[in-house]
């Protein structure tokens, strides 16, 4: 009995094992796939985990490059606004300076016009100038340009001869001086000495006081005109100013035009 006993447990043992061994049998691909998705999952976390991290840092990077921008966008806009406000003077500046130049050529044409009629008055006056200041003032003259001629010189240089040659002519006027010559007298040539009063008139005589006479400025040139009858006076003026004779009032030959 107890023989038969062991032979049903040994019996039963085998059964159960080749049971276990069936069922394991079965059981064993489901295990495996399991074992693959585990790895899966286990290797999509490190992904995810990875991807977080990668997208935090690049996060700060995207963060940082935004913070620039709009640093770079506040900096482009303020030089903006200064090239607008340097823009805008720039304009006030130039609407300035247009105006300016506007008033320089009114003022230039305007001075250009009065110019050439002072330069036409000096035309006509330097005819009527005495021979020795026709000669000091000839280089001032010789600039002046002709009625109808373009002159290469600019208005303020023309203005600035007709200046010096005003003040020549005001500083002969202003004074008294003698000038030996040969004139061309109604007798003929002679040697004379001329004694000129400015602008106005002059008073000559030969070295021998033979002959004596006054000049005075013309329409188209000085004229000479021989007064033997006031000879004696004439020397007697030429005397008082070399200083061989005492001054005095004389009574001489005049005339006005």
């Amino acid at each position: 009995m107890q023989k038969s006993k062991t032979l049903r447990i040994k019996a039963a043992t085998i059964v159960g094992l080749l049971s276990l061994t069936s069922i394991c049998s079965h059981a064993a691909p489901d295990l495996d796939e399991a074992r693959s998705l585990v790895g899966e999952w286990v290797a999509v976390e490190k992904l995810i985990s990875q991807e977080r991290s990668d997208w935090g840092a690049e996060r700060e990077i995207i963060a940082d490059m935004i913070a620039l921008l709009k640093q770079e966008k506040q900096t482009l806009t303020e030089r903006i606004d200064l090239a607008k406000a340097a823009f805008s003077e720039a304009d006030v500046k130039r609407s300035a300076l247009v105006a300016e130049r506007e008033e320089y050529i009114e003022a230039m044409t305007f001075l250009g016009a009065q110019v050439a009629k002072l330069e036409i008055r000096i035309s006509e006056l330097h005819k009527k100038f005495p021979p020795p200041l026709q000669e000091e003032v000839s280089v001032s003259y010789n600039r002046i340009p002709k009625p109808g001629v373009d002159s290469r010189l600019s208005v303020s240089q023309r203005l600035q001869t007709i200046v010096v040659l005003l003040s020549q002519a005001d500083k002969f006027n202003g004074g008294v001086q003698v000038v030996s010559k040969i004139q061309d007298l109604a007798s003929g040539p002679a040697e004379v000495d001329i004694l000129y009063f400015g602008l106005g008139g002059a008073f000559f005589r030969d070295k021998t006081g033979q002959y004596a006479g006054v000049g005075y400025p013309g329409t188209e040139e000085w004229e000479w005109k021989e007064t033997p009858e006031s000879s004696a006076a004439i020397g007697d003026l030429f005397d008082i100013y070399q200083g061989t004779a005492e001054a005095e009032f004389i009574r001489l030959p005049v005339v006005i035009k």
